[in-house]
């Protein structure tokens, strides 16, 4: 099984295995993850944004290669109010990754001050619908889009 433990933050020395990762992602994986088709150039800017601009971001790695990865931004408008994300390439899925992640993260988000997470994916995407309602009592349809609010962990002593 795995735990948050196996789990390590990308520092700004990830951003190009950060990148590598989301560029082997299969084309509509990187739809699902993106909510579009995105261009290389906006991948390897965003790997590179995630690594270095203080978001909590965790990787998992095999044989020195980036193979899951997690973030987690804090809303410009509602600093307590975070937004995750998730990708999991197809060779290591139905490992336990995506639930590891969901609980690093969670734990991350409750000791950094978050008080809500949310989740918003494609409705065709039927992992992260499943990884939603694993950590959330409620899925909602939100123009088209599915958005999930996540039960977040209680820290009793921050730090």
């Amino acid at each position: 099984m795995i735990g948050r433990e196996q789990f390590f933050r990308l520092t700004p020395g990830d951003a190009d295995r950060y990148a590598d990762h989301l560029l082997r992602l299969e084309e509509e994986d990187r739809r699902l993850r993106f909510f579009k088709d995105a261009p290389e150039f906006m991948i390897v800017m965003h790997a590179g944004a995630a690594a270095c601009d203080g978001r909590i971001a965790f990787g998992w790695e095999e044989d020195g290669e980036i193979r899951a990865a997690g973030e987690l931004v804090a809303d410009p408008d509602r600093p307590h109010v975070g937004e995750l994300a998730f990708s999991v390439e197809k060779g290591w899925r139905r490992r336990g990754l995506g639930a590891a992640l969901m609980d690093a993260l969670i734990d991350a988000g409750a000791r950094a001050g978050f008080t809500t997470l949310n989740l918003e994916f494609l409705a065709e995407n039927h992992a992260m619908e499943a990884l939603a309602r694993g950590f959330s009592d409620c899925v909602v349809d939100r123009d088209g889009r599915l958005a999930a609010t996540v039960a977040m962990k209680r820290i009793v002593n921050p730090g």
